[in-house]
């Protein structure tokens, strides 16, 4: 039971019927999503696809990380972030919150989202063209569920070298290319 589907009955001001049709909205996203989450994990199994988050915490030793530098704020694809600097356990590879103890947060950034209040930029580490979230878990989740494609981020770049662990192995592929017969 919501305790706000009957606020304008309380509360004849247009502002408490405003709140409670965003916190339903947002309720409402939020069982919609942990529910196509689910699907989408059972059939990423079923057909034996990553599931998860990369970890950026597991793969730094693998990365031989050079150096980093300060980007400042970018534009980011969300579809380009795929990691997370050690919350892995909390979303899956789309940003779905795996478990009901994400809900209240999860909401409250649905409801700010949906009142398009300024919300600070979600931080990011970039390695190579791929992203991980420092900062903004759920407001990447919150996004990504409601539709946008992109966001403001701030971002720090990592120098590391090629090939990456979530990278296609380019090498192989190249090689069968140039070992193919010609016709």
């Amino acid at each position: 039971m919501n305790p706000f589907e009957n606020a304008h009955l309380l509360d004849g001001h247009r502002s408490g019927n405003l709140y409670a049709r965003q916190y339903n909205t947002a309720l409402n996203q939020f069982t919609s999503t942990l529910f196509k989450g689910k699907i989408l994990r059972m059939k990423r199994k079923l057909l034996n696809q990553k599931q998860d988050l990369y970890d950026l915490n597991v793969l730094k030793p693998d990365l031989h990380v050079r150096g980093s530098c300060y980007a400042g704020i970018e534009v980011v694809p969300i579809r380009a972030i795929i990691g997370s600097e050690g919350r892995t356990a909390d979303f899956d590879v789309n940003f779905v919150p795996l478990s009901e103890s994400a809900r209240e947060r999860w909401v409250n950034m649905a409801i700010a989202y949906l009142a398009r209040l300024p919300l600070p930029p979600v931080q990011l580490i970039q390695v190579g063209e791929a992203y991980f979230v420092r900062d903004g878990h759920h407001r990447i989740s919150v996004s990504r569920a409601f539709g946008q494609m992109a966001m403001d981020a701030e971002v720090i770049t990592w120098k590391a070298a090629p090939p990456f662990p979530w990278e296609p192995n380019v090498c192989c592929a190249t090689s069968r290319i140039l070992l193919a017969p010609e016709s």
